[in-house]
């Protein structure tokens, strides 16, 4: 089976099982994670909505989310979400740094702001 045959069979697979269980948050991140790996950013965009709206409290959630919007080109969203998953206890710098899903938002003002504000010991790259 090559690549994308067997990305799609994935994609089909999970999908069907999400219309059956629209609430399993563990095939909700699978389907995000699927369709952003096919380059399918409205989709992953929302399934990462919905992993949000079932798990508020979740900051992976928002962080993914946060990717999504950069990579929509979603700026002041991706921001806010961000933001949110900072507040929820996100802390993965090393990974923030590293993760080119917000290579769009990088270099924005509030995107530095918001790096600055929320750990002032730390200076970007």
């Amino acid at each position: 089976m090559k690549t994308n045959d067997y990305m799609e069979f994935c994609i089909k697979f999970y999908e069907s099982l999400y219309r059956r269980r629209k609430s399993d948050l563990l095939v909700i991140q699978i389907l995000s994670n699927l369709y952003a790996s096919s380059g399918d950013k409205r989709c992953s965009l929302k399934m990462d909505r919905r992993y949000v709206h079932l798990d508020p409290m979740n900051p992976i959630a928002y962080y993914n989310l946060a990717c999504d919007l950069s990579m929509s080109g979603k700026t002041k969203e991706a921001i806010e979400a961000l933001d949110t998953a900072f507040s929820l206890g996100y802390n993965d710098l090393q990974w923030l740094y590293d993760d080119v899903d917000l290579d769009p938002i990088r270099h924005h003002s509030k995107f530095k702001h918001l790096i600055e504000s929320r750990f002032p010991d730390l200076s970007l790259r």
